[in-house]
């Protein structure tokens, strides 16, 4: 693990500074993951908006203080990661959980297996999770922190209501007990979730058309609906995927039209609309 290396130079210190040491390394890596992500994601953006305008979703710019809100609710955010993802690794040196340090231990075709199975789980998980959380009485007291944000940009994809930072995270707590899952799946899992987690909330549409159209892009969440979820608040609760989304009827009727629309023409009006059912 990660941390292995830290836990010799330290052995010998009091448990306390010990764990506040750990907890500090923990939060700068995961804090220089959320920096490097999401600025990456606000220069694809400018870029998008100055080579192919018509692929912004809103008119709107973003803020000053818009992004000065997200990156701070996102600081939250880091620190709950901060305090699971440390539960997860002492839990795992106490040997609670079933992670495992070698690729190989449990095979490599386990090893591929667990990455989409766990990122399948979490999509599931998620997606009720997100739709729990537009209920009456949840939405006022956890989820709308997130909604501040009706034009989200790349620096909201951590900024979350403590509780619900605590929830986006949770369902690790329970899978590193039942299945034996290797660092560096994980490690790819975290990575991939923040990836979408930015290209959700870029605020331009940037999956090319050959792939959105393809067999395989008909299943995958993409910016433009996510972007409409944030404007309509009951659509598009999907995390990667629109499976559940499109079995349970929460996909918006219009969500194919606006991707359609916003990678092929400028935006129009339409598009703009903050609540309603418009696209």
């Amino acid at each position: 693990m990660l941390t292995n290396w830290l836990a010799p130079l330290i052995s010998d210190w009091p448990p306390s500074i010990q764990y506040v040491v750990f907890g500090g390394f923990l939060a700068v890596l995961i804090m220089i993951r959320y920096t490097l992500f999401t600025a990456i994601g606000f220069v694809v953006g400018i870029i998008t908006n100055r080579l192919a305008p018509y692929r912004r979703l809103q008119k709107s710019p973003f803020t000053r203080a818009q992004v000065k809100r997200e990156i701070a609710h996102s600081l939250v955010t880091v620190s709950v990661f901060t305090l699971v993802v440390g539960a997860i690794v002492l839990m795992t040196r106490a040997g609670w959980t079933k992670i495992y340090m070698d690729p190989g231990d449990f095979g490599l075709i386990w090893f591929w297996i667990q990455i989409p199975l766990v990122l399948l789980i979490q999509d599931w998980y998620f997606y009720w999770m997100h739709r729990i959380s537009h209920k009456p009485g949840i939405y006022e007291r956890v989820h709308k922190t997130h909604h501040l944000s009706t034009n989200p940009s790349a620096f909201a994809a951590f900024a979350f209501h403590p509780i619900e930072a605590f929830l986006e995270i949770a369902i690790f707590l329970v899978l590193v007990l039942i299945l034996p899952l290797s660092v560096q799946a994980l490690l790819i899992v975290g990575a991939v979730s923040l990836v979408f987690n930015v290209y959700g909330h870029l605020g331009f549409e940037i999956m090319p058309r050959a792939l959105a159209k393809s067999p395989i892009g008909y299943w995958m969440n993409k910016s433009a609906f996510h972007n409409q979820h944030h404007r309509t608040y009951k659509y598009n609760f999907g995390l990667y995927t629109t499976i559940w989304d499109r079995v349970h009827g929460t996909l918006h009727p219009h969500a194919e039209r606006l991707y359609d629309q916003a990678t092929t023409t400028p935006v129009t009006s339409s598009i703009e609309t903050t609540q309603g059912e418009t696209v």
